[in-house]
Protein backbone atom coordinates (compact mmCIF):
# COMPACT_ATOMS: atom_id res chain seq x y z
CA UNK A 1 0.00 0.00 0.00
CA UNK A 2 1.12 3.69 -0.85
CA UNK A 3 1.05 5.95 2.11
CA UNK A 4 1.46 9.68 1.83
CA UNK A 5 5.21 9.02 3.93
CA UNK A 6 6.18 7.47 1.16
CA UNK A 7 5.12 9.08 -2.31
CA UNK A 8 8.21 10.70 -3.85
CA UNK A 9 9.22 12.22 -6.96
CA UNK A 10 9.00 10.04 -9.83
CA UNK A 11 13.18 10.64 -11.02
CA UNK A 12 14.27 11.49 -14.33
CA UNK A 13 14.48 14.58 -17.08
CA UNK A 14 10.95 16.86 -16.89
CA UNK A 15 8.98 16.79 -20.52
CA UNK A 16 9.22 20.48 -22.22
CA UNK A 17 6.20 21.72 -23.73
CA UNK A 18 8.33 22.60 -26.91
CA UNK A 19 10.06 19.02 -27.47
CA UNK A 20 7.24 18.16 -30.08
CA UNK A 21 8.13 17.75 -33.76
CA UNK A 22 5.25 18.71 -35.73
CA UNK A 23 5.39 17.83 -40.04
CA UNK A 24 3.23 18.69 -42.42
CA UNK A 25 2.53 16.82 -46.01
CA UNK A 26 -0.43 17.68 -48.22
CA UNK A 27 -2.35 14.65 -49.54
CA UNK A 28 -0.50 12.40 -52.25
CA UNK A 29 -1.47 11.48 -55.76
CA UNK A 30 -1.42 7.44 -55.44
CA UNK A 31 1.15 6.03 -56.00
CA UNK A 32 2.88 8.71 -54.47
CA UNK A 33 4.30 8.83 -50.56
CA UNK A 34 3.79 11.01 -47.96
CA UNK A 35 6.10 13.91 -48.62
CA UNK A 36 6.10 15.47 -44.72
CA UNK A 37 7.98 18.94 -44.35
CA UNK A 38 9.00 20.31 -40.78
CA UNK A 39 7.35 23.01 -38.97
CA UNK A 40 9.85 24.49 -36.69
CA UNK A 41 8.46 27.99 -36.12
CA UNK A 42 5.58 26.80 -34.26
CA UNK A 43 4.36 27.68 -30.40
CA UNK A 44 1.24 26.96 -28.37
CA UNK A 45 0.85 23.58 -29.98
CA UNK A 46 -2.36 22.02 -28.89
CA UNK A 47 -3.40 18.54 -30.08
CA UNK A 48 -6.58 16.94 -27.84
CA UNK A 49 -8.85 13.58 -28.18
CA UNK A 50 -12.07 14.01 -26.98
CA UNK A 51 -13.52 10.75 -26.88
CA UNK A 52 -16.98 9.94 -29.34
CA UNK A 53 -19.04 8.88 -26.26
CA UNK A 54 -22.58 6.46 -27.03
CA UNK A 55 -25.36 6.20 -24.40
CA UNK A 56 -25.31 2.24 -23.45
CA UNK A 57 -27.87 3.06 -20.48
CA UNK A 58 -30.15 0.50 -19.06
CA UNK A 59 -32.62 0.20 -16.53
CA UNK A 60 -29.92 -2.00 -14.70
CA UNK A 61 -28.16 0.97 -14.60
CA UNK A 62 -30.49 2.34 -12.05
CA UNK A 63 -30.29 5.95 -13.05
CA UNK A 64 -26.42 6.10 -13.22
CA UNK A 65 -25.65 7.13 -17.12
CA UNK A 66 -23.36 4.33 -18.78
CA UNK A 67 -21.18 5.60 -21.70
CA UNK A 68 -18.72 3.46 -23.59
CA UNK A 69 -16.23 5.40 -25.86
CA UNK A 70 -16.57 4.51 -29.60
CA UNK A 71 -14.04 6.67 -30.72
CA UNK A 72 -12.05 9.98 -30.72
CA UNK A 73 -12.55 13.68 -32.58
CA UNK A 74 -8.77 14.67 -32.11
CA UNK A 75 -7.98 18.16 -32.85
CA UNK A 76 -4.59 20.18 -32.94
CA UNK A 77 -3.93 23.68 -33.23
CA UNK A 78 -0.95 25.65 -33.29
CA UNK A 79 0.39 29.23 -34.08
CA UNK A 80 2.97 29.68 -36.95
CA UNK A 81 5.91 32.51 -37.39
CA UNK A 82 5.71 33.73 -40.76
CA UNK A 83 9.11 34.37 -42.52
CA UNK A 84 9.92 35.52 -45.87
CA UNK A 85 12.40 33.95 -47.41
CA UNK A 86 15.20 36.05 -49.99
CA UNK A 87 12.43 35.97 -52.84
CA UNK A 88 9.86 37.75 -50.65
CA UNK A 89 7.48 34.22 -50.21
CA UNK A 90 6.58 33.00 -46.57
CA UNK A 91 8.16 29.31 -45.76
CA UNK A 92 6.84 26.61 -47.53
CA UNK A 93 5.35 24.94 -44.50
CA UNK A 94 3.10 28.08 -43.56
CA UNK A 95 2.39 27.83 -47.91
CA UNK A 96 1.12 24.48 -47.36
CA UNK A 97 -1.03 25.11 -44.57
CA UNK A 98 -2.53 28.50 -46.35
CA UNK A 99 -3.06 26.77 -49.32
CA UNK A 100 -5.41 23.87 -48.22
CA UNK A 101 -6.83 26.24 -45.60
CA UNK A 102 -8.12 28.07 -48.40
CA UNK A 103 -9.52 24.76 -50.45
CA UNK A 104 -12.84 23.08 -49.89
CA UNK A 105 -13.57 18.91 -50.07
CA UNK A 106 -10.59 16.72 -50.19
CA UNK A 107 -8.44 20.08 -51.29
CA UNK A 108 -8.78 21.19 -47.50
CA UNK A 109 -7.16 18.02 -46.07
CA UNK A 110 -3.27 17.89 -45.05
CA UNK A 111 -1.81 14.81 -43.05
CA UNK A 112 0.12 16.15 -39.66
CA UNK A 113 2.16 14.38 -37.56
CA UNK A 114 3.69 15.13 -34.39
CA UNK A 115 5.99 13.31 -32.31
CA UNK A 116 8.29 13.67 -29.34
CA UNK A 117 11.78 14.94 -30.42
CA UNK A 118 13.75 13.24 -28.08
CA UNK A 119 12.20 9.61 -29.06
CA UNK A 120 9.87 8.99 -26.41
CA UNK A 121 6.42 7.01 -27.89
CA UNK A 122 4.32 10.21 -27.88
CA UNK A 123 3.56 10.15 -31.62
CA UNK A 124 0.53 10.33 -33.88
CA UNK A 125 -0.59 10.66 -37.24
CA UNK A 126 -3.51 11.44 -39.44
CA UNK A 127 -5.40 12.91 -42.25
CA UNK A 128 -7.09 16.61 -41.05
CA UNK A 129 -9.03 18.92 -42.28
CA UNK A 130 -7.01 22.29 -41.95
CA UNK A 131 -8.77 26.18 -40.70
CA UNK A 132 -6.83 29.29 -40.72
CA UNK A 133 -7.97 31.00 -37.62
CA UNK A 134 -7.59 34.52 -36.18
CA UNK A 135 -3.73 36.22 -36.43
CA UNK A 136 -2.87 35.77 -32.98
CA UNK A 137 -0.60 39.56 -33.16
CA UNK A 138 -2.36 41.81 -34.78
CA UNK A 139 -1.50 45.17 -32.65
CA UNK A 140 0.49 48.02 -34.31
CA UNK A 141 3.78 46.15 -33.58
CA UNK A 142 4.70 42.70 -33.17
CA UNK A 143 5.89 39.69 -35.17
CA UNK A 144 3.75 38.54 -38.06
CA UNK A 145 2.33 34.66 -36.25
CA UNK A 146 -0.62 32.90 -38.00
CA UNK A 147 -2.85 30.19 -36.63
CA UNK A 148 -3.84 27.20 -38.14
CA UNK A 149 -6.37 24.47 -35.96
CA UNK A 150 -7.00 21.27 -37.71
CA UNK A 151 -10.14 18.56 -36.98
CA UNK A 152 -9.76 14.55 -37.87
CA UNK A 153 -10.78 13.61 -40.96
CA UNK A 154 -10.56 9.81 -40.15
CA UNK A 155 -8.52 8.21 -37.43
CA UNK A 156 -5.65 9.60 -35.73
CA UNK A 157 -3.22 6.63 -34.82
CA UNK A 158 0.02 6.73 -32.73
CA UNK A 159 2.75 5.85 -35.12
CA UNK A 160 6.30 4.23 -34.48
CA UNK A 161 8.70 7.90 -33.27
CA UNK A 162 9.98 8.89 -36.52
CA UNK A 163 12.99 9.82 -34.33
CA UNK A 164 13.61 6.20 -33.63
CA UNK A 165 13.20 5.15 -37.42
CA UNK A 166 15.63 5.69 -40.31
Amino acid sequence: MTDYATVTPTVGDVAQSYEYIVDVATVPVAPAEKAYVNVPDINQFNPQFPAQLQDITTYANKGQQAQAKVGSAPTAAFNILKIRDEAGEFQPEWLILKNASDKTGKDNLVYLRWYDALGASDAYEGLFLVTRDSRPENGAQGPGWDAFSFAAAGPILPIANPVLTP
